[in-house]
C-alpha cells in the first residue's frame, strides 16, 4: 500500500475535515445549554428562594415604575453566554425593554429571582411581559428559549391600593 503524498492529504483532508464539523454543528449539537425544569407563572412582590415563597408573594397587579420579581429553576448543562431579552406586549401595542442582559451560571441546578422594571401607564392597562433567552450553541446555531408570558396589570399613578 502507497503512503498518500503530504500535499495530497493537505489538499483533501482539511476540506473532509470542514464538511464533518460542518455536519456535527448543524446536524448533532443543537440541544439548548439550559434546561428551564419550573418558571413562576405569576410576577412576586420580593426576591424569593423558593416555589412555596413565591406562591406567597405573587401579584397580579401594581404601580407602573415599579419592580417585579419573577421566579424560575433550572440546570445547566453547557457553558454557553447567552442574552436575556423581553418586552411588554399589550395586544398589538408593544414595548420593548431597552436593556439587553448577558447570562452566565456555573454548571449545574439553580433556583433564582430576576428583578423586572414595569413601565409607568396612564390609564391602568393589562399586559403580558415576554421573555426569550438566545444561546449561541455553535457558530451555525442559536437556540432560543422562551417562556409563558406573564400577565399584568399596570395601575395608573396613585390608583395603587
Amino acid at each position: 500500500m502507497r503512503n498518500i503524498p503530504l500535499i495530497v492529504w493537505l489538499l483533501l483532508g482539511p476540506p473532509w475535515a470542514v464538511f464533518l464539523l460542518f455536519c456535527y454543528w448543524y446536524f448533532l449539537d443543537t440541544s439548548p445549554p439550559t434546561v428551564v425544569n419550573y418558571q413562576h407563572p405569576y410576577f412576586l412582590s420580593v426576591p424569593v428562594s423558593d416555589r412555596e415563597e413565591a406562591r406567597a408573594k405573587q401579584i397580579t397587579e401594581i404601580e407602573g415604575g415599579s419592580t417585579v420579581w419573577t421566579y424560575a429553576e433550572f440546570c445547566v448543562y453547557r457553558k454557553v453566554a447567552g442574552v436575556f431579552r423581553s418586552r411588554w406586549q399589550m395586544g398589538a401595542f408593544i414595548w420593548p425593554v431597552d436593556q439587553r442582559q448577558f447570562i452566565a451560571y456555573p454548571l449545574g441546578c439553580h433556583n433564582a429571582s430576576f428583578p423586572v422594571e414595569v413601565p409607568t401607564s396612564n390609564p391602568t392597562r393589562y399586559v403580558k411581559w415576554y421573555s426569550m433567552r438566545d444561546f449561541d450553541v455553535n457558530p451555525l446555531r442559536t437556540v432560543t428559549v422562551e417562556r409563558e408570558p406573564i400577565p399584568l396589570t399596570i395601575l395608573a399613578p396613585g390608583k395603587a391600593k
